[in-house]
């Protein structure tokens, strides 16, 4: 069992209760599209159970919303275990391949037909992700979406680096790597509102949005650690924190909770505030009612990781550098007919 905190986190954990049809329909889905071709794959893949996950992040969506939420999600983590620090890719390759998966993200019209299959299954998600959606808002998405793909080739820099990574430093490429901001966008997306840039400007909101990544990704790297651990990896605020201050993992580990902590209250304090900023900035009724119910899932999407930490199998498994985080690879040309 992952323990992400240990502390009672002061955030609800609801779940769609159409989680379990939406992990059957995913699953067709990642076949359909070449995600998932072996057994092997289907193992790994079903261990991680990324539908508990989504239907925690999703609470109120079922159906079809869901289900762009799911395979959004599954898109986003199968990029990450292809560019992850196992294989030891240089720098120049993930970009290459980066590239071929930000040719997708068209704000306006068709994109170039992919060629391979993680950037077939991601244009799939881009167009349901765009229909309905105003221009912008798909350009906040892309923006997101390219920050979050983006990262890796930073991230493969650094793995080659001798430079040594600060906590600050690290935290700011990690609100990248994290796609939590592309997942909030989701939020917006399966729950049928929009809120607007200027709404965004609101003070507090980019800190609510920051708190929301910190928070998500360092619970992810307290389970994460031995992983990354096993293979070399320096991307992690534990091993930041250890390398950094010379502590032990334990102080490290305290601290990356302390941190939580403190977010948590942090976020709270905002939230408590936003409405009566809303109404000084002469934001609207609707904005204002959109960003509190942003807000509201963004809670609602804290409150429910601890609880996949419970019973995901993703980071049971130890992968040793050099060899592939997912058997299948993701970046081969699709099989035309």
């Amino acid at each position: 069992m992952n323990v992400a905190v240990n502390f009672p986190m002061p955030f609800v954990s609801l779940c769609s209760p159409d989680r379990d049809a939406a992990r059957q329909r995913n699953f067709d889905w990642a076949r359909r599209f070449g995600l998932v071709t072996h057994d092997a794959d289907a193992r790994r893949y079903r261990a991680w159970d990324i539908a508990d996950l989504t239907a925690r992040w999703l609470p109120h969506a079922s159906g079809a919303a869901l289900d762009l939420g799911l395979d959004a999600i599954i898109v986003a983590t199968l990029i990450e275990e292809q560019f992850d620090g196992a294989q030891d890719l240089s720098p120049e390759k993930t970009h290459e391949d980066c590239d071929s998966l930000l040719a997708v993200l068209q704000e306006e019209g068709a994109g170039p037909v992919p060629d391979g299959v993680l950037a077939t299954a991601l244009a799939d998600v881009w167009k349901r992700t765009c229909r309905g959606a105003s221009l912008e808002w798909r350009r906040r998405a892309a923006r997101h979406w390219r920050c979050y793909i983006e990262a890796f080739p930073e991230e493969a820099w650094w793995r080659q680096s001798d430079g040594a990574q600060t906590r600050d430093g690290y935290l700011e490429l990690r609100r990248k790597s994290g796609a939590v901001y592309l997942m909030t966008d989701l939020t917006e997306k399966v729950n049928g509102f929009e809120t607007t840039e200027r709404a965004r400007q609101v003070p507090g909101v980019r800190r609510l949005l920051d708190l929301t990544a910190d928070l998500i990704d360092t619970m992810n790297d307290v389970c994460s650690v031995e992983k990354e651990l096993m293979r070399g990896d320096v991307h992690n605020l534990v091993l930041v924190l250890q390398a950094e201050r010379g502590w032990s993992r334990e102080r490290a580990l305290a601290e990356a909770h302390d941190d939580m902590r403190r977010w948590c209250k942090e976020f709270l304090e905002i939230e408590a505030g936003l409405a009566e900023v809303c109404a000084r900035h002469l934001l609207s009724r609707e904005e204002t009612n959109d960003l509190l119910r942003l807000t509201q899932g963004l809670k609602e999407s804290i409150g429910g990781h601890p609880d996949w930490y419970r019973v995901t199998g993703r980071y049971d498994r130890l992968i040793p550098k050099g060899e592939p985080s997912y058997p299948n690879d993701l970046m081969r040309p699709v099989a035309r007919s």
